[in-house]
């Protein structure tokens, strides 16, 4: 994945086969909403496009999808092929999605974000090959008779049909990746090696049951022998650059950002193992950042510069991989105007910062309309902005203060 942006200077046959598709896509939109609907989504079309912006930074532009929660949405898909040149099947990527019993596949969900992807001329990108916590069927989980004689509190790593242990975890690895790449080729553009693999620290988790690394001791820290020290998670990044040499390889994580003790903390954490990885030779070629950013949080600046600064000097290029911005801590007081304001700000320097201070090499927002965000789920009375477009395909001012904030500002490498 040593690509940095499409190029532009003439109509390849990638921007052919992007515009046929947006032409198809519209059409059949007009055909099922009727022409009031289509012509207000023309109406909406931003000029820049954040994507146009993304491109002339060289970073790739593009959001997650889930074919289960909006199985058909001519608008979105439409959306989509007019900023997307990178497709995140949201949850079909999941091991718990694509094969939720031993031997039994299930590659809807992920076929889907992966035909969408070649439909409209993008790339896919693969979420997650590994979850330390979640996203795993019940017999890729601790035995829960194991439970107490480990000492993990934690119960969400075991399971009464739990059969993940030190002698079969890495069989059963190797052979779910040997079935995605029969599936799909070399033909990501990402793949999250591990996602979220550091501790949560939180008044309800466990932080007493991270190790001295800051791991979470999770159910695969427990087989692959996270007690040993933090090389336990080399060999999986080994394996896939072995089946996947054109994918750009990350490790994905979240809370990083906030001026609080516990963000910090695993900041630090992180930034120690990526520092000694990339000593140790682990081939790993980025920093997965989600973003899931907290409006009405104390965004630490200083910190987030002086970590980014840091992946630069390693040479790691970064990859916000799950943006977002969460309103929930914004006084309900407010008016939807000055909400959309304060998030667009924080989104606006949070992008600068990260343009400025690393390079970029690939923006990927959590849905690209607020009604599909998880965030929208949880929180409906809120009928909250987290994404840069609202349920209608019109831009929001988080879309341009994004724009705003990548134009002219990425570093090269």
């Amino acid at each position: 994945m040593a690509q940095t942006s499409p190029k532009t200077t003439s109509l390849s046959r990638r921007d052919a086969l992007r515009a046929a598709a947006a032409a198809a896509v519209l059409a059949s939109c007009k055909a099922a909403a009727g022409p009031a609907v289509a012509e207000a989504a023309s109406a909406a079309v931003p000029n820049p496009t954040l994507r146009d912006a993304c491109r002339a930074a060289g970073i790739l532009h593009g959001a997650a999808r889930d074919h289960l929660i909006e199985p058909e949405d001519p608008m979105l898909d439409t959306l989509m092929a007019r900023e997307c040149d990178v497709v995140t099947p949201e949850n079909g990527g999941k091991w718990a999605v694509f094969q939720p019993q031993e031997g039994n596949f299930d590659w809807g969900r992920f076929d889907a974000g992966v035909e969408l992807a070649r439909r409209i001329g993008a790339k896919p990108n693969w979420h997650c090959a590994l979850w330390q916590h979640m996203g795993m069927p019940d017999y890729m989980t601790l035995p829960a008779s194991r439970q107490r004689a480990l000492g993990i509190g934690e119960s969400a790593y075991f399971s009464a049909d739990g059969t993940l242990s030190e002698d079969n975890y890495w069989p059963r690895f190797t052979a779910m990746v040997a079935a995605v790449k029969k599936r799909y080729g070399d033909n990501f553009y990402r793949i999250d090696v591990m996602n979220e693999a550091f501790f949560w620290e939180t008044e309800r988790s466990h932080p007493q049951e991270q190790d001295r690394y800051g791991f979470r001791k999770g159910m695969w820290w427990v087989v692959a022998g996270g007690a040993k020290g933090p090389e336990w998670l080399d060999p999986f990044f080994h394996h896939i650059r072995k089946e996947f040499p054109s994918a750009k390889l990350v490790i994905n994580e979240f809370g990083i950002e906030i001026d609080e003790g516990w963000q910090q903390r695993k900041r630090s954490y992180f930034q120690t193992w990526l520092t000694d990885a990339v000593k140790r030779g682990v081939p790993i070629d980025g920093v997965g950042l989600q973003s899931h950013l907290m409006a009405g949080k104390p965004y630490d600046r200083e910190g987030m510069k002086g970590f980014l600064r840091a992946m630069d000097r390693l040479g790691l290029p970064i990859h916000v991989t799950e943006f977002d911005v969460n309103e929930k801590h914004l006084p309900r007081s407010w008016s939807r105007a000055e909400k959309d304001r304060a998030m667009a700000f924080l989104a606006g320097q949070y992008l600068g910062d990260i343009a400025g201070n690393a390079r970029l090499a690939e923006l990927c927002w959590w849905h690209l309309r607020s009604d599909l965000n998880y965030i929208a789920r949880e929180t409906p009375e809120l009928r909250p902005h987290p994404s840069p477009y609202d349920a209608a395909s019109r831009p929001l001012p988080l879309y341009e203060a994004s724009v705003q904030a990548l134009r002219g500002r990425n570093r090269s490498g």
